[in-house]
């Protein structure tokens, strides 16, 4: 098949539009909705049986499918910005997630507006001088290095942090569908859109576990810069300790108990950064899992939308559903047993952190009653007291920070856990809304419901 000149034209699709296919493992093409028939500007019998590299756009790197090919065959999902290509020459930019799906592929698409999608494209640009000149070797290597660059963490990061911007940037959905058909239909797209809304909740709730652990990464590294500032003034304290000789003995084991106490605290303390470091792996995993579940459930939401439309002239609108029902209940199903191990995961660290803190709130007691002594001893001597003040106020100011970061990494523990209960529950519930979903549509495709389950 001939491929057509790329132009300067956009091919249309509103925000509030959703395409989809999917693909066999050898990326040719089993299925499109008909958004993605008309975006596409082919014939859905072209479409059918023609490899997904049909809609290929040059201007996208070939490092980005690299990186989507390789992802997909380890059997994880990604997303990707991609501008593709219509029949006509014209080309339309998407926010693609795909999926590992049995014996293939699902793809879903959505029109991108973040401020994320214009940085992407001049990534874009910059990618292809690249790859002209060192080939996939060096595009592959640019791009993950430009995305750390840009302050993610990892690739899987960025695409997570885009996906968020991304459908938060849609225009707010109309929920009603208006039909003249009233019972079953009305009821499928009841339970369309409170399962969307089920997961809409879930999508918020992850957002705030991603900015309830930076604000949890923060307190740590601020409490790393006290304990160094804590070493130097406790080391300072013991040698003016010693220049004022036995009247200010005391002191020397004073600062000498405090700094010992303090140590304790900072190998408590060290034991939650490696609990940090596994809840961020943790819940990436997690926000990685809602966020694929919010987008298929877009995806069956405007597909139960698409087909009431349809239903108003056609008997057998939901014929196309009924031949991926299977794949896309067994996405769901997957995806909430996963996400349900994750949670409980994720529950087992926040306890082991908790158990953590309650040490660290015992210890910063004992603290207190060390510089307390200290103060009781300095004031012995009005010299004293004079030299020793900075080092006992920075001593309390030490306590003080102990004791509001642990009083605020309590408080991320909790709200993280409240989340997970919220989270945990809906999405066990989920994929058996997805299975009724696509029950009660089988009632209206007399075709496929024999071959149905």
């Amino acid at each position: 098949m001939r491929r057509p000149t790329p132009n300067q034209n956009e091919s249309p699709f509103g925000f509030d539009e959703l395409f989809f296919s999917t693909t066999n493992e050898r990326g040719v093409i089993t299925f499109g909705n008909d958004v993605f028939v008309r975006v596409s500007g082919y014939h859905r019998e072209t479409l059918k049986g023609a490899p997904h590299s049909i809609i290929r756009h040059p201007d996208v790197p070939r490092a980005v499918f690299k990186l989507l090919w390789d992802t997909l065959q380890a059997g994880r999902p990604i997303a990707a910005y991609v501008k593709n290509l219509s029949a006509n020459g014209s080309f339309y930019w998407v926010y693609a997630f795909v999926f590992p799906i049995q014996d293939g592929y699902l793809s879903i698409r959505l029109k991108p507006s973040s401020p994320i999608f214009s940085v992407v494209k001049n990534l874009y640009t910059a990618t292809l001088a690249v790859e002209e000149k060192d080939g996939m070797e060096g595009s592959v290597p640019f791009i993950l290095e430009q995305v750390q660059k840009a302050g993610f963490r990892d690739y899987t990061d960025f695409m997570i942090q885009a996906a968020f911007a991304e459908i938060n940037a849609l225009p707010e959905k109309d929920q009603s569908t208006k039909t003249s058909r009233a019972g079953g239909i009305s009821e499928i797209s009841d339970i369309s859109s409170k399962t969307s809304q089920d997961l809409k909740d879930c999508f918020k709730r992850v957002q705030d576990f991603q900015n309830i652990n930076k604000s949890f990464v923060a307190t740590l590294e601020n409490l790393t810069s006290g304990f160094t500032q804590l070493k130097f003034n406790a080391l300072n304290m013991t040698v003016a300790a010693a220049k004022f000789g036995e009247v200010a003995s005391s002191l020397g084991v004073v600062a000498k108990e405090f700094s010992d106490l303090a140590e304790q605290i900072r190998s408590h303390l060290s034991g939650l950064e490696h609990f940090e470091q596994n809840l961020t792996e943790t819940i990436q995993k997690c926000t990685l899992k809602i966020v694929s579940m919010d987008v298929q459930m877009m995806m069956v939401d405007f597909f139960i939308k698409e087909s009431i439309e349809k239903s108003q002239h056609a008997e057998n609108a939901f014929s196309d559903m009924m031949i991926v029902r299977d794949s896309f209940a067994n996405l769901f199903r997957g995806n909430s047993a996963d996400l349900a191990i994750e949670i409980k995961a994720l529950a087992d660290q926040l306890s082991k952190i908790s158990s953590q803190l309650a040490d660290v709130k015992r210890f910063t007691t004992g603290l207190e009653v060390i510089r307390q002594i200290g103060a009781v001893e300095s004031a012995r001597v009005n010299e004293v007291k004079v030299t020793f003040v900075h080092y006992l106020e920075e001593m309390h100011r030490f306590i003080t920070l102990l004791q509001t970061s642990n009083a605020s990494i309590q408080k991320s523990v909790h709200d993280l856990d409240s989340h997970c209960d919220v989270i945990g529950q809906i999405a066990s519930s989920v994929a058996g809304h997805v299975d009724t979903l696509f029950e009660k549509a089988a009632s209206f495709s007399p075709d496929a419901t024999a071959q149905a389950v």
